[in-house]
């Protein structure tokens, strides 16, 4: 068992959020002991339940959960008075991370990014946004090259795997994987010089220029330096894809790209354990929406703060519970950096004849190789063999 359990406990004001305060206060003075172990408060939010304003409290004790909400009951109908609830949301092995009373806006987002800003924020919250990576000019371009090139990699698709049903069947080849119900992950491989294709455009486009308009950023937060088809340094590699979602496809389940390594440190029950105790990310996701993103479209919803702890694998439905997510309806060009530790999720494409394409750039140190999005066969394999082999015949 864990040292010590994280609960969210929420006493509901039936009057709105101006008890919420009188309520976080005496629970932190009346129940900072139980059964003789410490409650350490360490966090609060807001939630809502059946339209109700909820106020949610998050603590670490070693004392047992169901005597926290009891005591914790006690100081609230002592203080405000009785018809008020309180309840168990959730505990976990780790520090459940909580939204800021005033939003996740003010902490990750900037028009103008700072590399220290942007480092400091990616420690402390997973992720940032920049609005406006790329102008509409420049959208409109790549958006056509990315949907020419999605068709282009469909037909070798039909071609060569003619049994596999393209938006219902699971599969994985070198070039293209698929994400299940209508989503897909197509790697922007490298061409050779003398190719002219729409896919040496899209990639041609982020290798030259949109890496070298986050590089300084992902550098300091990486500590090493980009490969470019220019550099000889390898201290940071990246891989180019375009995920994308077609009509119907349902809502993912949550997850992270990445594991936290072994043997490596994760924030651990300091709640600045992120500054000083988390080992630095060895891998980032910069995704770059090629449409707007809406809930028609779907998008991606992310939970801040939960790369911290390796513990929170598993509890992404208690963000969502606990309104502790920021959702990721962005502007066609508006970037998103993540973490490769840090849970999300896709939302449903509901629309019925768009296709939700965003630009994916895996920056990772050079020890480190994604194994599981891509198979090693080429889409050809299959059918080249099947040749081979009736040509033996």
């Amino acid at each position: 068992s864990c040292p010590f359990i994280s609960c969210t406990i929420c006493p509901t004001a039936k009057h709105g959020y101006s008890e919420h305060n009188a309520a976080r206060i005496t629970v932190q003075h009346r129940v900072a002991k139980v059964d003789g172990f410490t409650v350490n408060w360490i966090s609060s939010s807001t939630s809502h339940e059946e339209g109700q304003p909820v106020l949610l409290l998050c603590a670490t004790t070693d004392a047992p959960v169901e005597d926290v909400v009891a005591a914790t009951s006690t100081a609230i109908t002592i203080t405000l008075g009785r018809g008020r609830t309180c309840e168990l949301w959730a505990s976990a092995p780790a520090i459940l991370p909580l939204r800021p009373l005033g939003g996740y806006d003010e902490h990750i987002l900037r028009d103008k990014l700072e590399v220290e800003w942007a480092a400091s924020t990616m420690k402390e919250w997973g992720m940032f946004v920049q609005p406006n990576l790329i102008e509409r000019r420049d959208i409109e371009e790549l958006r056509r090259c990315v949907h020419a090139e999605i068709d282009s990699i469909e037909h070798l698709l039909q071609t060569h795997q003619p049994d596999i049903c393209i938006g219902k069947d699971s599969f994985q080849f070198a070039e293209i994987a698929s994400r299940g119900h209508g989503r897909f992950d197509y790697l922007l491989q490298q061409q050779p010089q003398s190719a002219c294709s729409n896919s040496s455009k899209a990639r041609d486009f982020v290798e030259y220029t949109i890496v070298d308009r986050v590089s300084s950023i992902l550098e300091r937060i990486l500590d090493g330096h980009i490969t470019t088809s220019n550099s000889k340094k390898k201290d940071i590699e990246h891989d180019i894809s375009v995920v994308y979602s077609k009509p119907g496809a349902p809502h993912q389940g949550w997850h992270a790209d990445g594991n936290h390594q072994r043997g490596a440190t994760d924030a651990g029950w300091d709640v600045h354990g992120w500054n000083g105790q988390l080992a630095p990310p060895y891998a980032l996701c910069l995704f770059i929406s090629l449409i707007d993103l809406d809930e028609r479209t779907g998008y991606t919803q992310f939970w801040p703060g939960s790369h911290r702890n390796r513990g929170l694998m598993g509890f992404g439905p208690v963000a969502k519970l606990a309104e502790a997510t920021w959702d990721g309806k962005c502007n066609a060009g508006d970037a998103i950096s993540y973490d490769y530790r840090l849970m999300h999720r896709g939302m449903p494409n509901i629309s019925s004849n768009v296709v939700r394409p965003v630009l994916q750039v895996l920056f990772r140190k050079s020890w480190y190789v994604e194994k599981r999005n891509y198979g090693t066969e080429s889409i050809r394999q299959k059918s080249e063999q099947s040749g081979e082999a009736a040509a033996v015949a």
